[in-house]
């Protein structure tokens, strides 16, 4: 089923007419293209911002020969693909059929035969992507087409060759959570076995509706994946000796595709069907003493994230970065010096908040989905399916006492840009920066003015500055600091940055100083630096280089502080920021000793608040005033965003396993609780990746997830309206912005506003 072509999209890629859209992904858009004598395909067209980054069209160059590589009945053929395009695509044979997610959701779980059919059929597509020394390394349901003639595993696009030439960098992990094999979890080498144990997996949930670990919020699977709680028991019998093999947590114990193919059909030689009558009588022991096997122990060790999607079988694929080879990504021998320097990794709270954000023991992975060139947050992989069923992916229309659930409310205006990544109020202005600098009219959404592409540095981190005249960009070459003026958009004036430092992002400004965020050396991921610059004389006051932190710097003005998350030594670092010397540190008192799974920064008039595995308030010296706990015991959980006025403190937070998610207010003054309101806990869990604003006595919530503008009283907690987009793309981040009056938010190529 294909939906209709959106008015930014394109309508001819190459030799191909686009006319609908199949679904999208992290890298890009699938749409549904008609060649010139007609026949249909599959085209995959990358995203603009991955486009740009040398490094990513040498992988996508990658997937395509890889693609072009495999032959068979059960794959999709390449027809066509131009990596040098502008755009770079892709285009495969188009295979008219729903997904296995599609066809196990509608129509319940397949029968023994069905199922059994489905195996042969992918473990020969399989031998053939193994044949031609790959491995596919993201078999799930979301990736299984079921054509009239047969299945069809599709997306090459984290696809690496055995010998260890992969698409991606030195140190990450990639594949789904309940369908990658624990070693490539752990971050080991992912080898032809792994897609046997992600084979074993589909079938299971084939036969049975759900996962071998089940389904719900990710952090659970994790959980169970981890302790090896597998439920394979509604497989049917004979089936299941087969799915039992192939989830065996040791790869040398699963069988090879050629067995698979004789075991799937029947025809299993005595040596194999002795072999797993022995795997039957043992299934139940092995799957316990495997729980503390090495790459399962790694599991249980570093750090976590979790998206929390409701079906694991559409979460997205999963861009990590292994706790165990993280430290030679530095010295990966493919490692190149861009002519212009790409943005490295920004570990925003996303590498927390991706993959298993459960409880210390699934502390597992620093997920780098935020270490897609170009700092992109978005998923990599696999075409999502825009018609598959999605779980809970709208609030409750009616309000529900204690919950977050209300009217729908319609923006009052709506425009398109080029991309909408950051957004700025300065007076009646909305301030829109994505690969250009635009400013609309608030209260009209008339566009005033917008620079030329190129005009400014196309910045990926930090936030776009602006006082009541003037916002701040990044010079297009080099490392100056440039000031716009609001009304025009012409230049006021700039100030070079220190010598050989490239901007990297922009991190506040004030009547006093204006702070930039710049890469030292851009070779090294961690070399980061800040450098402060007056306005009024318009020269460079100072510049110190930086440790290692989580996200972006934040800028407090009203304290004059910057201020850094450092979640791994368990400490919030506080810069001076009219000299850049080190103010104080201040220490997070947690009773674990593990890092907060998510970071946050906020300031209103003297105090600061942290949210981290607790949400503390400081004052301007460091000096801790209150902490409060993230439920209601005080363990457990995390808070990951965190705003703040007058009176009171307004923060989300993700519970344990047993809690919900939710969002909360507390005094300012001693950090007592005064409201709280849950996500629904059949929704799809927003509350990872939710944005804050404030204005008008309302917080404003977004999610980028299912696309939601929530609007809640700020005094009671109650749900005042809410607006949902069900076109927009879970892959794209929001952004909101609020005065007294209104509510503005941005994503993709779209910017709303909204009477509050």
């Amino acid at each position: 089923m294909t939906r209709p072509l959106r008015s930014t999209d394109p309508t001819r890629i190459g030799d191909y007419e686009l006319t609908g859209r199949i679904g999208g992904g992290g890298m890009g858009d699938v749409f549904l293209g008609r060649s010139p004598s007609g026949r249909m395909a599959a085209v995959k067209v990358v995203r603009d911002l991955l486009a740009d980054d040398p490094r990513f069209r040498e992988r996508f160059r990658r997937e395509v020969a890889a693609a072009r590589s495999v032959s068979g009945a059960y794959t999709a053929a390449v027809l066509d693909a131009d990596p040098d395009a502008e755009r770079p695509w892709l285009a495969t044979a188009y295979i008219d059929g729903p997904s296995l997610l599609a066809r196990v959701s509608d129509g319940g779980p397949m029968d023994a035969r069905e199922a059994r059919t489905l195996g042969a059929g992918l473990a020969e597509a399989l031998r053939d992507i193994h044949r031609a020394g790959l491995v596919h390394r993201d078999l799930k349901p979301g990736n299984v087409l079921l054509a009239a003639d047969g299945p069809r595993l599709i997306d090459f696009g984290i696809i690496r060759a055995e010998d260890g030439e992969g698409l991606t960098e030195t140190g990450y992990v990639l594949g789904s959570a309940g369908y990658m094999a624990p070693e490539q979890a752990a971050g080991g080498e992912a080898t032809a076995a792994a897609d046997v144990y992600s084979l074993g997996a589909v079938l299971t949930f084939a036969a049975t509706g759900h996962g071998p670990f089940g389904d719900g919020p990710t952090p659970g699977v994790l959980l169970r994946q981890a302790a090896g709680d597998r439920d394979i028991s509604a497989v049917p019998e004979g089936l299941r000796d087969v799915v039992a093999r192939c989830l065996d947590a040791v790869p040398a114990e699963r069988p090879s595709t050629n067995a698979l193919l004789e075991l799937l059909s029947g025809n299993a030689s005595l040596k194999e069907t002795k072999k797993a009558a022995r795997t039957k009588s043992a299934a139940k022991t092995r799957t316990k003493d495997r729980a503390k096997t090495p790459e399962l122990d790694d599991l249980l060790r570093g750090g976590s994230s979790s998206t929390q999607n409701a079906e694991i079988a559409v979460t997205p694929t999963t861009l990590m970065r292994s706790t165990k080879n993280a430290g030679n990504a530095k010295n990966a021998k493919n490692a190149k010096k861009p002519s212009r320097p790409t943005p490295q990794p920004i570990p925003t709270r996303r590498k927390f908040l991706f993959f298993g954000l459960a409880s210390a023991a699934v502390a597992a992975f620093g997920v780098s989905v935020a270490d897609m060139p170009h700092g992109d947050s978005k998923t990599t992989g696999a075409e999502t399916d825009d018609s598959a069923p999605k779980s809970a992916t709208e609030l409750p229309t009616v309000k529900v006492p204690g919950a977050i659930g209300g009217p729908a409310k319609s923006p009052a205006w709506s425009n398109t840009i080029t991309n909408a990544d950051y957004l700025a109020l300065s007076g009646t202005s909305l301030l829109v920066k994505g690969t250009t600098l635009s400013a609309f009219a608030a209260s009209t959404g008339t566009r005033n003015w917008a620079a030329p592409n190129d005009t400014f540095s196309q910045l990926y981190d930090g936030v776009l500055p602006a006082t009541a005249d003037v916002v701040y960009e990044g010079a297009p070459t080099g490392g100056d600091l440039i000031a716009v003026e609001v009304g025009t958009g012409a230049q006021a004036w700039s100030v070079p940055g220190p010598a050989s430092w490239t901007t990297r992002g922009l991190v506040g400004a004030s009547a006093d100083v204006v702070v930039v965020w710049s890469y030292i050396d851009t070779a090294q991921p961690d070399s980061d630096g800040l450098w402060g610059v007056d306005p009024t004389s318009r020269r460079l006051l100072w510049n110190t280089k930086i440790g290692v932190f989580e996200g972006s710097p934040y800028f407090s003005a009203e304290t004059g502080l910057i201020l850094l998350s450092q979640p791994n030594s368990h400490q919030l670092t506080a810069y001076n920021a009219k000299t850049g010397q080190l103010a104080w540190t201040a220490k997070d008192t947690t009773p674990n000793d593990d890092p907060a799974f998510a970071t946050a920064i906020a300031s209103h008039g003297t105090s600061i608040y942290w949210a981290a595995n607790r949400l503390y308030a400081f004052g301007t010296n460091g000096r801790p005033l209150w902490p409060v706990g993230a439920t209601a015991a005080g363990t457990d959980g995390a808070f990951h965003a965190v705003i703040a006025d007058d009176t009171t403190v307004y923060a989300a937070s993700l519970g344990s396993l047993e809690e919900e998610s939710y969002v909360a207010a507390y005094k300012a003054s001693d950090g007592a609780p005064l409201w709280l309101t849950t996500w629904p806990k059949n929704f799809h869990n927003p509350s990872l990746e939710c944005e804050l604003a404030l204005g008008g006595g309302n917080l404003y919530i977004v999610d980028h997830y299912s696309g939601t503008l929530v609007c809640l009283d700020a005094k009671t907690g109650e749900t005042n309206w809410q607006y949902h987009d069900p076109g927009a793309s879970p892959n794209d981040d929001w952004s909101v912005v609020a005065d007294d009056r209104n509510v503005f938010i941005g994503y993709d190529s779209t910017v709303r506003g909204f009477v509050a």
